[in-house]
């Protein structure tokens, strides 16, 4: 394996390992809006920041679309600086989607952790 492969993982310090974690950050955060999803923003503990997904069968009935848009949400916070930003992010989807827009629901994602990473002290 590539050195470069371990840096862009998403070990378990990049996820939110308790269940019921996401509760207070979804209470307690700044929120960053795009036309598809909602980035809940709250400051974590210095080092690595932690990405949380939670998508609704309402939002996507069907759980194969589910994963894969997780999968695409992963991948974007992956390859991002924010990553190393000591934020807690959860990312939600504000109305039904669909899968042919899946391209730009990745592109929204990557600007709103842009945004994060902005807002960074």
């Amino acid at each position: 394996m590539p050195r470069d492969a371990r840096a862009e993982g998403f070990s378990r310090r990049h996820r939110f390992t308790v269940q019921g974690s996401f509760g207070a950050i979804l209470r307690n955060s700044r929120k960053l809006r795009s036309p598809h999803a909602v980035l809940h923003v709250a400051p974590g503990t210095p080092g690595p920041s932690r990405l949380g997904v939670a998508l609704t069968r309402r939002a996507l009935p069907s759980s194969v679309d589910r994963n894969r848009v997780k999968r695409s949400i992963r991948e974007v916070f992956r390859r991002h600086p924010v990553k190393n930003a000591g934020l807690d992010l959860v990312v939600m989807l504000r109305a039904p989607f669909g899968m042919n827009d899946r391209r730009l629901l990745v592109d929204e994602i990557r600007a709103l952790l842009d945004q994060a990473s902005a807002l960074r002290p």
